[in-house]
């Protein structure tokens, strides 16, 4: 659960990046040329930030990338938090971001982890959605708006946005509609990143004690809802 740009300065070969996820906020990055790239798997730039007293720190590597399925240019970051651990992340443009900038997104794929969780959504008349998720580790209110560019079946209905600790938007998962192939019960299928950056699947599904349009949000265990029902 990532979001951030990446804008290139007008002086010379560098850029800035501001990087905020549920669990902080870097509102300033200096991006500058690795001086000691000496072969392709090298780096070509270095993410630095100020100490309170001012001093630079070397905090993450960025790369210049190509992707083999579209050809366009990309950048690949991987940048170390407070806590020491590091987040693995993309730069990308598309047909909307202003020229000289790039919109910093999460690294696509990886493993879906299963944990236990608790929550409920609930849909509103406005066709968006308003819940909670929570699980050993991590509690947070978000809501889901429905995505207007939905084009196919296999695209989400909804986008999941919640908030940093500094208040930056933050798109988290995405909701889909479902329907079990073994009972014909309409359900919510919901993956999503934690503020720990962890991928996660869970199902809302409506009680028959809840009022209409409510979901309770399980753990994740397969299309088949008569195992969690």
């Amino acid at each position: 659960m990532i979001t951030g740009t990446l804008t290139q300065n007008a002086a010379n070969d560098t850029f800035t990046a501001s990087v905020s996820t549920m669990s902080f906020d870097i509102p300033r990055l200096s991006v500058v040329a690795n001086p000691h790239k000496a072969a392709d798997n090298h780096p070509d730039y270095q993410l630095v930030f100020r100490t309170p007293r001012g001093r630079e720190m070397r905090v993450g590597s960025m790369w210049k990338a190509v992707s083999e399925k579209s050809g366009n240019a990309y950048f690949s970051l991987a940048l170390t938090d407070r806590n020491g651990r590091t987040w693995r992340m993309n730069a990308v443009r598309n047909e909307e971001t202003p020229e000289g900038q790039w919109q910093i997104v999460p690294l696509a794929g990886g493993r879906t982890e299963a944990i236990a969780l608790t929550g409920k959504v609930e849909l509103l008349d406005d066709g968006n959605i308003a819940g909670f998720i929570g699980s050993y580790d991590f509690d947070m209110d978000f809501a889901a708006v429905e995505n207007a560019h939905k084009r196919e079946a296999s695209h989400p209905d909804w986008h999941i946005e919640a908030r940093s600790p500094g208040g930056v938007l933050i798109r988290m998962g995405s909701i889909w509609k479902a329907t079990s192939e073994r009972t014909g019960t309409e359900y919510l299928s919901i993956a999503f990143m934690s503020p720990q950056g962890g991928l996660h699947r869970a199902n809302g599904l409506a009680r028959p004690e809840q009022d209409e349009g409510t979901y309770e949000i399980v753990a994740y265990a397969s299309t088949d809802l008569a195992v969690v029902a």
